[in-house]
């Protein structure tokens, strides 16, 4: 039993013979003919039975014919599922902090594109907390988080390391130094992200191991606001290694605080909950191998 022959049967059925049978379905009516005949075979009853002008069904042939619908809708569901699936899994969906988001991925996504034109990637870049939302919510794929995360019902793995300098603008009293003391920051603002920042927790947390006050500290939302506004003398700022490496020469200089552990790892945040696509997990290992 094919799912050809089911459809013939519930053509000739709708049409209430062959002929009509084989219109509809761009067949002949041999075709038709021979097929109807090999399912009756096959299941050892008769299925059709001629009434006046129409060809009518058997009871058997009306029992196959209820089975043969469902049987049929559900190939069709299954079908258009698989085509959803695969264009689904075309999509990958990563939402990262600003210090990956701004600093790695762009690069790392524009390499994946040339290797697989087919998938798209899209990255949106979030302060930690709102990365570990997306993932937990299933509005992302997989997070990249620049720093250890809060939600423990997340799956985190190791994917690079960072590590926090300071920059200051070029005509900055610290700004001929290439290692400074913590102490040596008093009197100075200190540009930070806002809340949920996990380059703000870093800061926070070293300080305070430390058990060094954090200088005074003036929140701008956006890590590229703040490094415009340190080239513009507002204040100094403590920022991943690789946001100091992407400014261009001659803008700000970089200072490496001695004493604080600023140390950091960037992590890959998935749910265990949510099972990832074929692409996502393609995408996945892709950022793996370049951090290796």
């Amino acid at each position: 039993m094919t799912l050809r022959q089911l459809a013939m049967l519930r053509a000739v059925l709708a049409r209430g013979s062959l002929s009509g049978a084989a219109a509809e379905l761009g067949l002949s009516q041999p075709a038709v003919s021979m097929q109807m005949k090999a399912l009756a075979n096959e299941l050892g009853v008769p299925l059709l039975e001629p009434r006046g002008r129409r060809l009518e069904p058997t009871a058997a042939g009306a029992t196959l014919a209820e089975y043969a619908e469902r049987i049929l809708r559900l190939a069709s569901d299954a079908a258009t599922a698989a085509r959803l699936k695969r264009l689904d899994a075309a999509v990958v969906r990563v939402a990262a902090s600003s210090t990956p988001g701004v600093n790695l991925l762009p690069g790392r996504i524009a390499a994946y594109a040339r290797r697989r034109p087919e998938v798209v990637v899209r990255l949106e870049v979030l302060n930690s907390q709102e990365v570990e939302r997306k993932v937990s919510s299933g509005q992302a794929d997989f997070g990249v988080l620049g720093g250890l995360r809060t939600n423990t019902a997340l799956v985190a793995e190791h994917w690079c390391d960072d590590e926090l300098v300071l920059i200051v603008p070029t005509r900055h009293r610290l700004a001929r130094r290439r290692r400074i003391q913590p102490r040596q920051l008093e009197g100075e603002t200190l540009l930070v992200r806002e809340a949920g920042s996990a380059t703000r927790a870093t800061i926070e947390a070293a300080f305070l191991r430390s058990g060094l006050p954090l200088p005074q500290p003036h929140v701008l939302g956006d890590s590229e606001a703040i490094k415009s506004a340190v080239g513009q003398g507002l204040g100094v700022a403590i920022v991943s290694r690789f946001a100091a490496r992407a400014e261009p020469r001659g803008g700000l200089a970089v200072v490496r605080i001695e004493g604080l552990d600023l140390r950091r790892p960037l992590q890959l945040v998935r749910d265990p909950a949510r099972e990832l696509g074929p692409a996502a997990e393609r995408f996945m290992e892709f950022l793996r191998q370049g951090s290796r």
